[in-house]
């Protein structure tokens, strides 16, 4: 996986951003916003075709972010149609944009600053705007009626890794002109651009090179030269008349029922009801997070690998999203959680040569290398070796979370949540699923996700998942010196800084238990590897055992979540569960792609993380 590099640009005497490597401006001198109004949206005859367009979302496609001029503008005119047109059918607009080279945030920041009737929109980009990671980074806006899928790397790369089953409405077809940009504008660009199109969909670009009209006429889109903005004579417009043998796709999902009751279950019915999909939870307990999201405090940060490898692309991209999506839930509804960064002491000198190698490979803004003295202001303690650091993680309460969020759906329209209702037994029905519980009338649902942890094997034992439950417990003590520790310090256990007076010092590992008893030996031995593996800290000498939760997490060999369809004899369901103990990162991106696949919307994860992610990737 090639490393992503930023864009090295200058402003020239009108305040115009110049890419040095291409020598050509982002946006026209004469008018960035005037420039994308008048080729990108009025050519693509937008906003006009929202009004009569037929889904419940649209889906825009682009081919070079830049400054993210084109973006902002889109999401203004869309939320202005919203505005004016708020019982129309078109609720969600997708904009997919691919970027070779992506600004910095300082540049994209001063590039962004004279455009003032974008103001509010960039300052929401800014704030989300990710690391220079390769992969997928998706972002989502007004409360999830605009969404930004980011794609960073070669457009000829990653293009094809998008998911085609959902296909482009409109095509900004931008990047720097063909003369400066040969590299790109090729014809396996346009035949990916075909690959990704359906009957009807639209292509508008600011350029009239025969390269591209010859591309996209090769590619089968009928083409148009227009007049072309300001001092350019031409420009092209094109549509895709659609192919004989273009698949059907299934009808989006009207009403899912979920099984589940904690961290994965709850960010999935956030996701479908933000894409008005009706949703049926049922939970086993009284209330929701008594299993394996029952911890008071859990950190949230990736485990990158010394190489940018495809799981820990995968582990930097669930973070970024997660991230967002706990702050875009805390505008919503109140959980307890803090962004004081997460530090991880290298113990030995094996994992401080692996922290070194890794800290050299990602961004600065994802994760950093300091000194033990640097670690120890970090911290607030004094703390024996190097590190890294990740600046933008922290903790969240997955219990309180689950409790606030459940609290939150019960008030919307379109959920239903029904606790102490066991589902004992699946059969199949005509339209789907019987759901069985003993005393309880039977339910029927038409699409079921499975998201009960490591019990979910209960009810698809006949063809189980490749589950295995290995039980944790964590213990919250007191003591006036580990109350100074200022962020989540992760040695071969971890942390946590206080809240309500207690801090957590977890987590044990127990494949031969699959009971949640408390056991005062793993309190011991919780003890025991903070202190072997940080050299006996003065502040860890007073330390008291408050409480101790334990709880059983769900795992699978290949450490990887399962998502995606699941086959049993009685039929076909979805699953959501084998997260082991990073339920906070990865449920809220597999949500929101699960949720997406049952909406029949663009998937956030590229064609090769599905492969990797899904359940069925153990029945092949």
């Amino acid at each position: 996986m090639k490393v992503v590099q930023h864009a090295k640009i200058h402003f020239n005497a009108q305040g115009t951003p110049v890419a040095e490597s291409f020598d050509d401006v982002y946006f026209s001198n004469d008018g960035g916003l005037a420039e994308t109004d008048y080729v990108f949206l009025q050519h693509n005859q937008l906003p006009e075709r929202w009004l009569k367009h037929p889904a419940a979302f649209f889906h825009i496609a682009e081919t070079g972010f830049g400054t993210g001029c084109n973006f902002l503008l889109a999401w203004l005119r869309f939320r202005q149609f919203r505005q004016q047109h708020p019982s129309a059918g078109c609720k969600r607009l997708y904009f997919t944009s691919f970027e070779k080279f992506p600004l910095s945030q300082q540049d994209l920041a001063q590039a962004l600053a004279p455009l003032t009737a974008l103001s509010e929109p960039a300052e929401a980009l800014l704030t989300q705007y990710p690391p220079a990671t390769p992969g997928c980074h998706r972002l989502i806006f007004d409360h999830g009626a605009v969404i930004l899928d980011l794609w960073l790397g070669d457009v000829l790369d990653t293009l094809p890794e998008r998911d085609p089953a959902i296909a482009v409405d409109a095509w900004f077809l931008d990047g720097f002109a063909p003369s400066k940009n040969p590299e790109m504008w090729q014809d396996a660009l346009f035949q990916q651009l075909a690959r990704h199109s359906k009957a009807g969909t639209t292509v508008a670009t600011f350029t009239a090179a025969g390269v591209v009209k010859r591309g996209l006429l090769q590619a089968g889109f009928h083409v148009t030269k227009v007049k072309g903005f300001g001092r350019k004579r031409e420009m092209l417009t094109a549509y895709f008349p659609g192919l004989d043998d273009q698949p059907s796709l299934p009808a989006p999902a009207r009403e899912v029922t979920i099984l589940g009751g904690g961290i994965a279950a709850i960010s999935l019915s956030l996701a479908l009801l933000a894409k008005g999909i009706r949703v049926q939870l049922f939970c086993a307990d009284a209330s929701p997070a008594q299993g394996a999201s029952k911890n008071r405090q859990g950190a949230l940060y990736p485990n990158l690998h010394a190489e940018l490898s495809a799981p820990s692309l995968i582990q930097a991209s669930c973070f970024g999203f997660a991230r967002q999506f706990f702050s875009r839930c805390q505008s919503t509804f109140e959980f307890p959680h803090s962004w004081c960064g997460v530090l991880h002491q290298a113990c030995t000198p094996q994992l401080q040569k692996r922290l070194d190698k890794l800290a050299s490979y990602w961004p600065a803004e994802l994760v950093q290398a300091v000194t033990a003295p640097q670690a120890s202001e970090l911290a607030g303690l004094t703390l024996p070796f190097a590190g890294i650091w990740y600046p933008n993680a922290g903790w969240v309460s997955p219990q309180q979370f689950c409790q606030a969020a459940a609290h939150y759906l019960a008030t919307q329209p379109g959920m239903q949540i029904h606790y102490q209702w066991p589902i004992e037994q699946l059969k199949a029905s005509n339209n789907g699923w019987c759901l069985h519980s003993s005393n309880r009338p039977v339910q029927q649902a038409e699409h079921l996700v499975v998201a009960m942890g490591h019990q979910s094997n209960q009810l698809l034992g006949m063809q189980p998942l490749p589950l295995r439950g290995i039980r944790g417990q964590v213990s919250y003590v007191a003591a006036e010196p580990l109350s100074q520790l200022k962020t989540v310090l992760c040695h071969k256990g971890y942390i946590t800084p206080s809240w309500q007076g207690l801090q957590a010092i977890g987590a044990t590992f127990d494949r031969s238990r699959s009971s949640d008893e408390i056991l005062p030996t793993d309190d011991a031995d919780n003890l025991a590897l903070v202190n072997n593996s940080l050299q006996q800290p003065a502040w860890m000498s007073a330390i008291q055992v408050i409480e101790s939760r334990a709880g059983v997490r769900a795992t699978v060999p290949d450490h990887r979540p399962l998502y995606g369809p699941w086959s049993i004899p009685e039929g076909s369901c979805q699953v959501l569960t084998g997260m082991g103990a990073r339920g906070l990162l990865f449920a809220p991106l597999l949500a929101e792609a699960l949720a997406a696949k049952l909406a029949q919307e663009p998937s956030p994860l590229p064609l090769n993380w599905q492969q990797m992610l899904s359940a069925a990737r153990f029945q092949c």
